[in-house]
């Protein structure tokens, strides 16, 4: 089994609404393709968590960074492991919005609010894949 976890931002906001249709296209060609993860989404910026066969998740990462719905597209973490942690899921999905935030990014309050949420997850590959387990338990 493999993890990528990756980042982009969007170069204009989704509605609510596109973000529902992007999930649930999203959700239909992972579980075709045996894909699982999370995707989080706070103003334009996306970070995602794909799960799966080695060779499939870089394919579907490789489409994702050619798609015009993504920019400054970039790799933050990838490797092997032993098990799904989102095994569960073709796509966990998380707005994230102040509140969800500060639950689960330790000392949000104290950045500076210039720095975006992926930002502060970028610190650290372990920092990022514990915010998803966070997230992941608050579905």
């Amino acid at each position: 089994m493999f993890e990528l976890l990756y980042t982009s931002v969007a170069p204009q906001g989704f509605s609510e609404s596109e973000l529902m249709v992007l999930l649930q296209t999203t959700r239909l060609k992972n579980k075709s393709i045996g894909v699982t993860g999370m995707l989080v989404y706070h103003d334009r910026e996306f970070i995602q968590l794909l799960e799966g066969e080695e060779d499939i998740v870089k394919d579907l990462y490789q489409t994702i960074a050619r798609d015009s719905r993504h920019t400054n597209v970039e790799v933050f973490y990838q490797g092997e492991i032993e098990n799904r942690a989102f095994g569960d899921w073709s796509m966990a999905f998380k707005r994230l919005d102040e509140n969800s935030l500060k639950a689960v990014i330790p000392g949000y309050e104290s950045f500076e609010r210039s720095i975006s949420p992926v930002s502060m997850l970028k610190t650290s590959p372990n920092r990022g894949k514990q915010t998803f387990l966070s997230l992941r338990d608050t579905l």
